[in-house]
Formats: C-alpha cells, structure tokens, sequence
C-alpha cells in the first residue's frame, strides 16, 4: 500500500513539511486546521502555522483531511514519520538515487 496521494489543491512546500511529522502531530494538525482546538501541536513547524493563514478555507479543509489520511497510513506500519518508512522500506538511510550510483561505481 502507497502512501496517501495529496490533492493538488495543497502547495508542494506544504507538502514538504509533513515528511517528519509524527502520527500525533499530524493528527494535532489536522484538529488545528479543522479549527478543533486553537492550540497548535508543539511539533507543529511554524511554516505550517503561516501557511494556514495564507490558504483558503478549501485548501485548509484539504490538508486537515490529507493529515489524517497520512497519520492513519503512518499508524498501520508503526512508523514515527514518513521519511522513516521510505528509508525503512528501502533498507537504510541512503535514497534510492545515493544507493544506485554507489552500486554504479562498484
């Protein structure tokens, strides 16, 4: 099973901000996002917290719902972030491309 896909309706620098986020984080932030609690999560990076001011009430709603998706995904493989299941998936810490040219210049 792939990790969820966020909708286009999310900016990509946004996107980028929850590759290290915890399961809970990313449930605090769909909450805050959802206007369910005015507290952010303290894991929470600014960059989001600004964001959201910026975006529109659709896009907010988009990435609250895109939250969740991510936690629940992170959840079912007891992973603590998404960057630590791709690297757990693919047996290390090293990216694909960083493992091909090391095995290319053996």
């Amino acid at each position: 099973m792939a990790s969820p896909t966020p909708p286009d309706a999310i900016p990509d620098f946004l996107i980028e901000q929850f590759d290290d986020l915890s399961p809970e984080t990313l449930r605090g932030t769909a909450d805050y996002a959802r206007e369910e609690t005015y507290l952010a999560p303290d894991e929470m990076p600014d960059k989001i917290k600004e964001a959201f001011v910026l975006q529109d009430d659709d896009t907010v709603a988009a990435v609250a719902d895109y939250a969740d998706e991510l936690a629940a995904f992170l959840e079912a493989r007891d992973a603590d972030s998404l960057r630590g299941t791709v690297a757990n998936a693919s047996g290390g810490d090293e990216s694909w491309g960083h493992r091909r040219i090391l095995q290319w210049h053996e």
